[in-house]
């Protein structure tokens, strides 16, 4: 397991979002379908540890 998805187990938010790694850009994929306020959780998680700049997508 690396890194990105023991963030995800951590934080309890890998039922719906998921990481992957092209090099060393880490990017997270959100599902539409979680709860609007999840979304904003994970994205104010993610953010806060791997800063404002990494790619955070929904689908």
């Amino acid at each position: 397991m690396n890194q990105g998805q023991d963030f995800l187990i951590r934080y309890g938010i890998h039922n719906f979002v998921s990481y992957n790694e092209q090099g060393n850009n880490p990017s997270f994929l959100i599902q539409k379908t979680a709860h609007h306020k999840m979304v904003q959780h994970a994205q104010k998680l993610i953010q806060g540890m791997y800063g404002e700049t990494t790619d955070i997508r929904l689908a």
